[in-house]
């Protein structure tokens, strides 16, 4: 959630709200769980595989990916702040973290990687034609993308949960064909590093016209832990996630 390069005003950044963002994660985050357990299902098994974790964050799913036994995880993100958090983590011998930009992925060969992830950070990233072509540049033929955002439909900017008249939770969406940048105005909301909104259809047509192939989609059921921090996210989906295939 963390890959913000942007002309909009660049107060907070990721950078100046990693360590309240690390604490989060860390204290343990119903959003979070729900996203990785997404993110390793979409994923499936990593033996032997070099995974690229883009915008990776503190790192919860490179640790993820490399405890699942990939042969190599590589987690890179533009904040440096974010890319030292993570090597704070730790992790087993299979995992590294470079900073990059994921618009241009420059420091990274072509087909270098047989898996690319990005959990809960497209949405945050300016350019997604070019994330998206810098992913394909960077794949083998046949590899697998696989990224998890902010679901569009339900966290479009402004949208609000609400209660009915019979005390079901829900969530009143507005605006949410008005593609843009936007900051949430919570003081501790993530959202307010910024965020990218696009609609479900801008994702997947730029999906294809990458020369990508859809081979899976998915919208979690909310953990337990999320259903208890964020009810809400009981009756509709928080998260949408995508396995694509480089053809």
């Amino acid at each position: 959630m963390h890959d913000v390069t942007s002309t909009e005003p660049e107060k907070p950044s990721w950078s100046e709200i990693a360590a309240w963002y690390d604490e989060l994660v860390v204290a343990g985050s119903g959003p979070h769980e729900t996203a990785l357990d997404c993110t390793m299902r979409l994923v499936g098994a990593v033996a032997g595989l070099r995974v690229l974790d883009l915008a990776c964050g503190q790192g919860l799913a490179s640790r993820a990916l490399a405890d699942a036994g990939a042969l190599e995880v590589v987690g890179t993100d533009n904040s440096p702040v974010m890319v030292e958090l993570a090597r704070q983590h730790g992790g087993l011998p299979n995992l590294r973290y470079v900073e990059d930009d994921a618009q241009e992925l420059g420091r990274f060969a072509d087909q270098a990687f047989d898996v690319v992830t990005c959990q809960l950070a497209l949405m945050d990233i300016p350019d997604l034609p070019a994330t998206l072509a810098a992913v394909y540049r960077v794949l083998r033929e046949g590899g697998r993308f696989v990224f998890v955002i902010g679901h569009p439909c339900f966290l479009a900017p402004d949208a609000t949960t609400i209660t009915d008249d019979e005390g079901r939770l829900g969530r009143l969406v507005t605006g949410y064909f008005d593609e843009r940048f936007w900051r949430s105005t919570n003081p501790q909301g993530v959202r307010r590093a910024g965020n990218h909104h696009r609609t479900l259809t801008t994702y997947l047509n730029a999906l294809t016209e990458t020369g990508f192939r859809i081979t899976r989609v998915e919208e979690p059921r909310a953990s337990r832990l999320l259903a208890e921090q964020q009810p809400e996210y009981t009756a509709v989906p928080i998260f949408l996630g995508v396995r694509a295939e480089k053809v």
